[in-house]
């Protein structure tokens, strides 16, 4: 790998496998896992260290990749555009309501109400069309290989959490799991809306 978008790619992809394989291992193997990432351990640099690698990947890669692909036209780059603001948007106004600490795994107050009266996990469905948005917008593949990779990541990163989360919360958690679907539901996509 020569250019920078080469070593921009592998960097992102190392980071993306890294959560990838930790939040399987959390989500099957508690007494092993990576998230939450509790105070300053080392899930925390773990965490930290990788994620900062994930986000930094967007604007690297788009600046140095873009046009390359398969998305050209001005109308998928505008669609991009607003699909990609509308999901920061949903994902920022979810992580202000719950907060820094608690969106960065550190135990607090269980939030059931707001956003998360609909969703479980507002930030993944939040970053997901982030992603997608991002990848029609800028037109790299590049982007689009460590996009598809966050997607998993965001898919991923609630089953590595829920194990944690009943073990703080306990029966309150899993009533709230049984009236609030994971990511959305028809149902919980119109009540959102209604609202």
């Amino acid at each position: 790998m020569s250019s920078r978008a080469d070593r921009a790619l592998l960097a992102t992809v190392i980071a993306d496998v890294s959560l990838i394989v930790g939040y399987i291992v959390s989500a099957l193997r508690p007494d092993y896992r990576v998230w939450p990432i509790g105070e300053h351990s080392w899930r925390w640099w773990f965490n930290w260290s990788a994620l900062s690698v994930v986000f930094a990947g967007f604007p690297v890669l788009a600046t140095l990749d873009r046009d390359p692909f398969v998305f050209d036209s001005l109308r998928s780059k505008l669609a991009g555009g607003v699909i990609a603001t509308l999901g920061m948007g949903f994902a920022l106004s979810a992580l202000f309501e719950l907060g820094w600490m608690e969106s960065s795994g550190r135990e607090g107050e269980l939030r059931t109400d707001g956003i998360y009266e609909y969703t479980r996990n507002p930030q993944s469905v939040g970053f997901i069309p982030f992603v997608v948005g991002t990848i029609l917008a800028t037109n790299s593949w590049k982007l689009a290989i460590h996009g598809i990779l966050t997607i998993v990541i965001y898919v991923l990163f609630p089953y590595a959490e829920e194990p944690w989360l009943r073990d703080q919360y306990g029966e309150t958690y899993v009533e709230y799991c049984e009236q609030t679907p994971r990511f959305f539901s028809l149902e919980s996509l119109k009540d959102l809306l209604r609202s």
